[in-house]
C-alpha cells in the first residue's frame, strides 16, 4: 500500500479549504440575512404606528367637518 502523493495532499486540503470557505459564505450570508429581517421588523413596526396615527387624525378631522357642517346647517335654517 503506498502513501498519499504530494498531488493528492494539495487535492484534499484544496477540498477543505474550499469547503472551509463554502461554510463561512453561507453563514455570513445568513447572519446578513438575519440583521436585515431584523430591520425589517422595526421598519414594520414603525410603519404600523405610524398608521395608527394617521388613523387617529383622520378620525379628529372627519369630526371636525361633521362639525363645521353640522353649524353650517344650523345657519342656515
Amino acid at each position: 500500500m503506498e502513501g498519499i502523493t504530494i498531488g493528492e495532499w494539495i487535492a484534499i486540503l484544496t477540498l477543505g479549504g474550499s469547503l472551509m470557505v463554502g461554510v463561512a459564505k453561507f453563514y455570513a450570508m445568513f447572519t446578513k440575512l438575519d440583521h436585515t429581517l431584523g430591520k425589517l421588523e422595526n421598519t414594520i413596526i414603525r410603519v404600523e404606528k405610524s398608521q395608527a396615527e394617521y388613523g387617529n387624525r383622520l378620525s379628529i378631522i372627519e369630526e371636525q367637518i361633521r362639525s363645521i357642517f353640522k353649524q353650517i346647517g344650523k345657519e342656515r335654517k
